[in-house]
């Protein structure tokens, strides 16, 4: 496809305020598409209003308006109810959390028609601040129903977002690692980047740590609080004798410019940026990616949520013994979940491979097969399961799918724990 025909959509949906940005191949950036308006500001908030007279609906700040006047019923936290899987009824009308979530997909994704309107959308990458399972099948489920199917969309957290961000950018930047302070409606987060040069491909490998207990929305509003040194505290402690390239700083907690001294006294012997649009541009540049554009190609990227070891099940097929891969490494830890049958003959055990992309360690994990039913040779079928309980351990269950109807099955014989 010629690439200015591709129309990529990055998507950061935020409980307060979403951004969108498409990817110009003109200028080689992404960049971000405004409320009709609203030219001069892209956070747009992330609510829904049905009118009462026309009952019509409308998003953003109109639906903010249309309910401060009384012509209509705001619906907010939209995020909040998907969670929740909530339903919401207005002039006795019942709508679920999916079919808000596709009305407000589909009012914004209309904004795009307006710096783009003949393309259709090539691929969309929606970014989230909670990569909560029942909110991602949510929004999948929501983009399904606009005639998005998952070839053409993918959901990250905002961590995996600032890793494309940040690694998209000129080199420079990323010589050594690279910071973001996300001053967000949940609190202070920081994350840092560290790259593995020395590894080939390049691991670049991502750490998160939360802040929001000591520096939130509460503490800015407390005037008995001196915020710049609590928050100069905070970042003097996290960058100590850390030797960082480049430093973000995004989320509406910064506004006012309170932190600006701050800021400024970090400048020293580093680059400094402060905006907004960071996760919505992560996504795009990620959207870019998965399009078949890729710049990242010599590079694995391993952030906070993504298992660093790959997952194999040691095996006899077609003759020879092997290792049948059930997971890579670098997926997050909520996505893995695979399934192999086998037939035991006269192992014992199953053997499962456990490959660690950053320190290198294979380790092999021998699972007896316990409670394992008596049956002629080769008459018995199990099947295998992994997952994931978090991004360290490893679930492996293990069943008995009988042979035929004159073996039932059993059901489940054991379940393991692995360290991953």
């Amino acid at each position: 496809m010629d690439n200015t025909r591709k129309l990529i959509v990055g998507y950061d949906l935020c409980e307060d305020y979403t951004q969108i940005s498409c990817y110009s191949y003109k200028t080689y950036e992404p960049i971000l598409i405004h409320p009709i308006d609203d030219e001069e500001n892209p956070l747009i908030p992330t609510v829904l209003c049905e009118k009462s007279e026309t009952r019509t609906w409308v998003f953003g700040k109109e639906a903010m308006d249309c309910a401060k006047d009384g012509s209509g019923v705001l619906v907010d936290k939209l995020l909040h109810k998907l969670k929740h899987r909530e339903e919401v009824t207005i002039f006795d009308q019942k709508y679920s959390a999916v079919s808000l979530i596709e009305k407000y997909f589909r009012k914004t994704l209309t904004l795009i028609k307006n710096y783009f309107p003949t393309e259709t959308i090539t691929q969309i990458v929606v970014t989230l601040r909670e990569m909560d399972p029942v909110i991602v099948e949510g929004v999948f489920e929501a983009l399904h129903m606009l005639g998005i199917e998952k070839d053409r969309a993918n959901i990250i957290s905002h961590g995996s977002s600032f890793m494309y961000y940040a690694l998209s950018q000129e080199r420079e930047l990323w010589l050594n690692d690279v910071g973001l302070f996300d001053f967000n409606e949940d609190g202070l987060s920081f994350y840092r980047i560290s790259i593995n040069r020395r590894a080939n491909p390049m691991i670049a490998g991502m750490e998160r740590q939360d802040f929001s207990e000591t520096l939130n929305y509460a503490v800015l509003k407390n005037k008995k609080i001196d915020k710049e040194y609590t928050f100069e505290t905070i970042a003097n402690t996290v960058l100590y004798k850390q030797i960082i390239s480049t430093l973000y700083f995004t989320g509406r907690g910064f506004e006012d410019n309170w932190a600006a001294e701050v800021i400024k006294s970090l400048c020293t012997g580093r680059r400094v940026f402060v905006g907004q649009s960071l996760y919505t541009y992560g996504a795009c540049y990620a959207a870019k990616e998965l399009s078949g554009d890729k710049n990242l190609e010599d590079i694995i990227l391993l952030n906070d949520e993504m298992i660093v070891s790959s997952i194999a099940l040691k095996a006899y097929v077609d003759g020879i013994t092997k290792e049948v891969l059930l997971s890579n490494a670098a997926v997050p830890w909520y996505e893995v979940n695979k399934d192999v049958d086998v037939i035991p003959e006269e192992a014992a055990d199953v053997e499962i491979v456990i490959r660690n992309i950053m320190t290198k360690e294979i380790i092999r994990e021998r699972l007896p097969l316990h409670n394992l039913p008596k049956r002629p040779e080769r008459m018995t079928r199990l099947n295998i399961n992994i997952s994931c309980i978090d991004k360290s351990k490893l679930k492996v269950k293990i069943s008995d799918l009988g042979f035929g109807e004159d073996y039932p099955g059993t059901g489940i014989l054991s379940e393991y724990i692995l360290n991953i």
